[in-house]
């Protein structure tokens, strides 16, 4: 947990001093415009591509430590008409993979904005060395929605989920070893920073808080621990 503080004291402490170098050329500029997670009218038919990475804490009962390594998180918009727009998730830590494409409808006011979304993942987990031959695979569900605040060079914004896993397989060799179908297993609540760093480019801080069952990175143990746990997330994305 230690590791999480550091990295978001060491992104806020970045974010804070390119604010003052961005103050000078930021009044024609809109962050509302060049945002990821803010809701508003994305650019039609214009893809916005974010690349970074999550770190994350696991239950002690589940590992002793953090995962060491972080996840690599690439993050895409698709802008449509009439307020709408399409948004997917890659995320990989080789071992623990999740693709997820959902749609969302956005509604902003002035510095306030809001949207609904629902997202359809699918987790794939390979553990294939040291003699370990298990895979597992998820489908999940994330209705969500989220309220925004901007400013000119900041945006704020608030976003919770409803997380249901629609079907779930864990095999060891050829051996099934879990079947799972259609529960609900909990919800997220995050929020996000996003500040211009220098002409459009943005840096994105967030943190999330996972109070499931199931963790898709821990498809190792899924259903092992029939219980919720707190499981917290720092994410670090710059807009490219």
């Amino acid at each position: 947990m230690k590791k999480l503080y550091l990295l978001l004291l060491m992104a806020l402490s970045l974010g804070s001093a390119s604010l003052s170098r961005a103050q000078d050329t930021s009044r024609l500029y809109d962050i509302g415009k060049e945002s990821m997670y803010f809701p508003h009218h994305y650019q039609k038919y214009h893809v916005q591509t974010g690349l970074g990475l999550f770190f994350t804490k696991l239950p002690f009962d589940w590992v002793e430590n953090a995962l060491e390594a972080p996840l690599i998180d690439l993050h895409l918009t698709f802008g449509l008409p009439a307020g709408f727009s399409l948004e997917g998730n890659f995320n990989t830590i080789f071992v623990s993979n999740q693709v997820s494409l959902g749609a969302r409808w956005n509604y902003i006011h002035r510095n306030f904005s809001f949207n609904l979304g629902y997202d359809l993942g699918y987790s794939l987990g390979i553990m294939t060395f040291a003699g370990f031959k298990n895979t597992g695979m998820v489908l999940t569900q994330y209705p969500n929605f989220s309220i925004g605040f901007k400013t000119k060079t900041l945006a704020f914004t608030f976003k919770g989920e409803a997380v249901t896993i629609l079907w779930g397989e864990m095999k060891t060799g050829e051996n099934l070893m879990v079947s799972s179908t259609n529960f609900f297993d909990g919800v997220t609540a995050a929020i996000y920073l996003e500040q211009r760093i220098f002409k459009k480019k943005v840096l994105i801080i967030g943190f999330k808080d996972n109070y499931v069952k199931y963790y898709w990175p821990a498809w190792m143990v899924f259903t092992t621990f029939n219980r919720y746990y707190h499981i917290p997330e720092l994410q670090i994305l710059w807009v490219l």
